[in-house]
């Protein structure tokens, strides 16, 4: 499956299979909306509410920041083959907005990254 159609999978199919349950153990403290800009493919917001994700939108920027990436890197960050924050200090991500809201939010994701990695057997072709 090409970088295009993985972006979408995951956004459409593969993240909202997620919806109405925590993502990782004790995150009730994460309430937060923020947006998903992939260069050249779109955007999309979520929603997380105490550690829930409840809301996934396509073509929107609602929230108080973003992450800006090419779909290479948010892949390898979806696969776990790249930390959230290695791909901002290298300069790969780019933050938009509250940036210790960010940040704190990509902390949080790392460990949903690390247990649910986007399986790569979906990524043939």
């Amino acid at each position: 499956m090409k970088s295009e159609a993985a972006i979408q999978h995951y956004f459409n199919q593969y993240l909202p299979g997620f919806m109405g349950q925590p993502l990782i153990k004790n995150l009730l403290s994460l309430s937060a909306t923020f947006w998903i800009e992939i260069v050249d493919q779109g955007c999309w917001s979520l929603t997380i509410e105490k550690g829930i994700l409840t809301k996934v939108t396509q073509g929107v920027q609602a929230g108080a920041f973003g992450f800006r990436l090419d779909s290479e890197t948010f892949l390898a960050v979806a696969q776990n083959t790249l930390s959230p924050q290695k791909s901002f200090f290298t300069g790969k991500t780019k933050i938009s907005g509250n940036f210790y809201e960010a940040l704190r939010t990509a902390t949080a994701l790392e460990e949903f990254f690390q247990r649910y990695p986007y399986p790569e057997t979906t990524m043939e072709g």
